[in-house]
């Protein structure tokens, strides 16, 4: 794809401990990665590893959240307090994603401003920060990329929203259906646990900005899977990522 959007994110949190039960992948999410279109250099495990300023400390393709049983699988950040998200942008090459939260109610989000925010309009420039205050009493909370690309789905125009939870994205391009595995929820953003490196309670978030449920070709229709094109780091003091209910408990609550 055409942006890499690395966002720095600071999250102040209290520590907490809560009674919810952890879901896990009983086998791993079978993410399809095609090729960038972007040209050399600009592939995600080369993003990841001038992140972390090493080759091969992380396989983008066999670390992420999800990729090995056990794994959490429907992701979204768990606290008992999250006062404000200092975010900074490190860099930008790209005026149309724009990057929000929103409130993890186990429901299909509907992004009207009610509980979820702005985070990025994708205008800023390098170095643009911001803070983010959070409703008092929210706990659970996820991110979502707004692409602001009008498509034709068959209800009319709307703008493609895409969820860090899976079980939230439509199902291929449009919602028309997968074109290959996993079927049951798009991967439109790939979580990396990067503590070791970067300090406790710290994950990368890599936004893939086209339905990643359709044909992966080489350009430009369907999508490439590069998954680069809105990439973040969160820093969430005492989060804990964790899914409360089933899949098709959400799938129900889904538009």
């Amino acid at each position: 794809m055409k942006w890499i959007l690395p966002i720095a994110v600071a999250v102040l949190v209290s520590v907490s401990s809560f009674a919810v039960p952890f879901a896990h992948a009983t086998s791993p999410v079978p993410v399809q990665f095609g090729t960038t279109w972007d040209g050399p250099g600009q592939e995600l495990q080369s993003v990841v590893d001038a992140y972390l300023g090493a080759p091969g400390l992380i396989n983008v393709q066999t670390d992420f959240v999800g990729a090995k049983a056990g794994d959490f699988d429907g992701w979204f950040w768990v606290g008992s307090s999250f006062p404000m998200l200092m975010i900074t942008e490190i860099a930008s090459n790209a005026n149309t994603n724009g990057l929000g939260w929103y409130a993890e109610n186990y429901s299909h989000p509907m992004i009207d401003g009610v509980q979820d925010g702005v985070v990025f309009t994708g205008d800023q420039s390098a170095g643009a920060s911001t803070v983010v205050v959070f409703p008092s009493g929210l706990t659970h909370f996820g991110f979502y990329l707004d692409t602001h690309t009008m498509i034709q789905p068959p209800t009319g125009e709307e703008n493609q929203v895409f969820f860090t939870n899976r079980f939230y994205n439509d199902l291929g391009p449009s919602g028309l259906g997968a074109t290959h595995a996993p079927f049951d929820g798009d991967v439109q953003a790939l979580v990396f646990d990067v503590s070791q490196w970067k300090g406790a309670n710290t994950w990368l978030v890599c936004f893939e900005d086209r339905d990643s449920g359709a044909m992966i070709t080489d350009c430009c229709a369907g999508t490439d899977n590069d998954f680069n094109d809105l990439v973040f780091q969160i820093n969430a003091f005492g989060a804990t990522p964790t899914q409360k209910i089933s899949f098709g408990a959400l799938k129900a609550g889904t538009r």
